[in-house]
């Protein structure tokens, strides 16, 4: 029988924020008749399947970051958007401030701050998950890894909320977008002046980033202003979606919140959970070097092809009842989600995003018996076609 696409799914513009407003019947329906779809309004290439994305990812020569990882937007001279050997080098100097000795100082100071964080919650009598903890955490912990002064910490976050609105495409990249890029800029060479006077002898990751050399090369300035966007990006705005996106989906399902507290080695499986169904990242771009085909179509020597990751992490090619959630899933017979990547581009703070959800799981389920959603209050969700995830979380705790 000819498959007929639903009127609702022809023509859709991708870059929209609110076509990925709960999507997932979208991304059912590509899963299953068109894997490669063409984005006629913004000219760019969408697929979901996650075997497409892998083969994708790891195909370096004909799928690069070198012209953009968003769609139809330049280039910037961070790690994300080079390729080969100038990627190899640029990622080895910024994962100096990710070395194990690094790690086991956030793991103390991320417990230390989880902690403070439940306390207070703990004290109130209605708290919003989003801004008293899930936000709280990254932002925090990030603002102690670059050593920003406590007066411009709340500042940092709004732009950074802001510059990532630029991230849905050109249409989105608005004076308000522009105006925060150049404020995190002013403030960015603040930062990197003081440490230049202060002649580069501190601890936090800027210094050290200032300092990381590899065979006599080092981050030019630019470098190091677009890694620490970057940083901001990646690892305040997508741990933040992780953590509200988990306790939501527990607090609606008290048997695997309690089973959390019963045995806490389940916790690791479960941060894999969340973070395979919640997916912070709607998608990156890669642009083809070469004429490809793909499911009948040819993708064109220079157009672009967004990786749709939420569809993937719920390929039922892949995994089992893909939109049950389950902190039970065997991983080890299912796929691994795609939620940080693959190959070369794989997340350079995966390690980071999955302590903090494991850290804040730990202390939630040890010290909170339940949450629950006041009576009259409900969920509001960022609309984005770049990173989704909730926006206000509002929750009464029961103390155990």
């Amino acid at each position: 029988m000819e498959n007929k696409c639903p009127a609702k799914f022809h023509n859709v513009d991708f870059c929209a924020p609110a076509t990925h407003d709960n999507p997932y019947e979208m991304y059912d329906h590509f899963l299953e008749h068109e894997p490669l779809y063409f984005d006629e309004k913004n000219g760019v290439w969408e697929v979901f399947r996650y075997d497409d994305i892998v083969t994708i990812e790891r195909d370096t020569e004909t799928f690069i970051n070198g012209e953009g990882a968003r769609p139809n937007i330049p280039p910037d001279p961070g790690m994300i958007y080079q390729d080969g050997e100038q990627h190899s080098k640029q990622r080895a100097l910024v994962s100096s401030g990710f070395t194990p000795r690094q790690m086991r100082k956030m793991e103390d100071r991320a417990r230390e701050i989880v902690t403070e964080l439940v306390d207070i919650m703990l004290h109130k009598d209605e708290v919003d998950i989003v801004e008293d903890l899930a936000a709280a955490l990254p932002m925090r912990l990030i603002a102690d890894m670059l050593g920003i002064p406590e007066e411009k910490r709340a500042s940092v976050q709004q732009w950074i909320n802001q510059i990532m609105i630029g991230g849905c495409g050109p249409d989105y990249v608005t004076d308000e977008v522009n105006d925060a890029f150049e404020n995190f800029c002013m403030h960015h060479e603040e930062m990197y002046q003081d440490r230049i006077s202060a002649g580069c002898k501190g601890s936090d990751l800027l210094t050290i980033w200032i300092n990381a050399e590899l065979n006599g090369e080092k981050l030019d300035e630019s470098q190091l202003l677009f890694e620490h966007v970057l940083l901001n990006v990646g690892g305040a705005e997508t741990t933040r979606s992780a953590i509200a996106g988990g306790l939501e989906r527990l607090s609606e399902d008290p048997k695997q919140y309690h089973a959390l507290y019963e045995d806490s080695s389940l916790i690791p499986n479960a941060v894999e959970e969340i973070i395979r169904w919640v997916c912070p990242f709607v998608n990156m771009y890669r642009t083809a070097t070469r004429d490809y085909e793909m499911h009948g179509k040819v993708i064109k020597e220079g157009q672009m092809v967004g990786l749709t990751y939420p569809a993937a992490n719920r390929d039922p090619r892949k995994y089992k009842d893909p939109h049950t959630f389950n902190i039970f899933r065997d991983f080890s017979k299912e796929a691994k989600h795609l939620s940080f990547g693959l190959g070369p581009h794989f997340c350079l703070g995966a390690s980071l995003a999955r302590l903090e959800v494991r850290l804040s799981l730990e202390e939630m389920t040890a010290r909170v018996k339940s949450l629950r959603i006041p009576e009259g209050k409900e969920l509001e969700y960022v609309s984005s076609s770049f990173t989704r995830g909730l926006k206000k979380f509002p929750a009464i705790l029961e103390a155990r």
